[in-house]
């Protein structure tokens, strides 16, 4: 029983971080919607609300890492593949009205350069998801597996940001065009 105290903590602060970001998430808020007593908090994180949110970081960068892996996972050719998980994103998006966007990303803008512990937090979030990219292209025999694997993120979160910010997966749906011609030119 304990351990899923910990365990809904954890996801809850992920779920709240990803929709409302660092400062507009309180403890309050995560005690009352993870219907967990107020003493688990302290007994798991005795580091307060910093401590949660790293392993809620972490709980967000690796469901993120597994899906990218298993969408790539599914599909033969890279294209198809990084298409699914583009469309993984946009899925997201709007079934949640908009309010689902990277997990991370919100936290790294509020936080990154206020915070070292929350900054290394999503920089360790971005270099999985980016690592996981690059074994996928080095698998696929792409040359420079590193670098396209980091253009593709640079790609990803910057249409995830539009996207939110205009309330509409249309930045997301460009990536499809783009995809091909940054895999044909590093291949």
């Amino acid at each position: 029983m304990k351990s899923s105290h910990r365990q809904r903590l954890i996801e809850t602060t992920s779920r709240l971080l990803q929709a409302q970001g660092y400062r507009n998430t309180g403890l309050k808020q995560i005690l009352d919607e993870s219907e967990t007593p107020r003493g688990s908090l302290y007994h798991y994180f005795p580091g307060g609300k910093d401590e949660l949110v790293v392993a809620a970081l972490g709980h967000a960068s690796e469901t993120v890492a597994t899906t990218i892996a298993e969408l790539c996972g599914a599909h033969a050719a890279p294209g198809e593949a990084l298409w699914a998980v583009v469309e993984h994103f946009i899925a997201e998006l709007e079934t949640s009205s908009f309010e689902k966007g990277c997990p991370v990303a919100t936290v790294a803008l509020e936080q990154a350069a206020q915070n070292p512990v929350i900054q290394q937090a999503c920089a360790q979030a971005y270099a999985l998801w980016q690592g996981g990219l690059e074994t996928y292209l080095q698998a696929h025999g792409y040359r420079q597996p590193a670098i396209l694997a980091e253009r593709l993120l640079v790609a990803l979160e910057g249409a995830l940001l539009l996207s939110r910010a205009r309330l509409s997966a249309e930045p997301l749906r460009q990536l499809r065009g783009m995809l091909t011609p940054m895999l044909q030119q590093e291949d």
